[in-house]
């Protein structure tokens, strides 16, 4: 029979190994460089979301986003939305990320297949630290040759 003793040992141990677990899952950095550019190509690239790709711009990459939300402004007031522009299916690949200077440059493959054809583009995204956060800087894409 026991006593309890083992039971609030057993507690314990629970609640230290779930603490454990919270604490090291919190580890991962949200707001690191990688998770910044993956957010952007995601919402940029596969969702044709320029409103949601432009909170993780700054500098030129905020400037372009405008530019295009301007473009589509008539478009989207009509009813037509980022869903819709987001035609086909499409799949985004990270390269390895470059250091350049005080950025960090990683190259993204941009694979759209729509009835049955297949573009690929190459991306360039480049990030900086603006205050303390990772932020899209520039980016560049080019229709690869087929």
């Amino acid at each position: 029979m026991e006593n309890g003793q083992a039971a609030a040992v057993f507690r314990r141990a629970v609640i230290a190994a779930f603490a454990l677990t919270v604490a090291l899952g919190g580890c991962k950095k949200k707001d690191g460089a990688e998770q910044v550019a993956d957010a952007f190509a995601e919402a940029y690239f596969q969702h044709a979301d320029q409103e949601k790709a432009k909170e993780y711009t700054a500098l030129g990459a905020t400037q372009m986003l405008v530019d295009e939300l301007r473009e589509v402004e008539k478009l989207r007031k009509d009813g037509y939305t980022p869903s819709e522009a987001a035609l086909g299916d499409i799949r985004v690949n990270r390269g390895p990320s470059t250091p350049r200077e005080q950025r960090i440059r990683f190259p993204y493959e941009v694979i759209v297949r729509t009835e049955g054809v297949e573009t690929v583009r190459d991306a360039d995204v480049e990030l900086a630290q603006i205050q303390g956060v990772w932020k899209v800087v520039r980016v560049g894409v080019k229709q690869r040759a087929p």
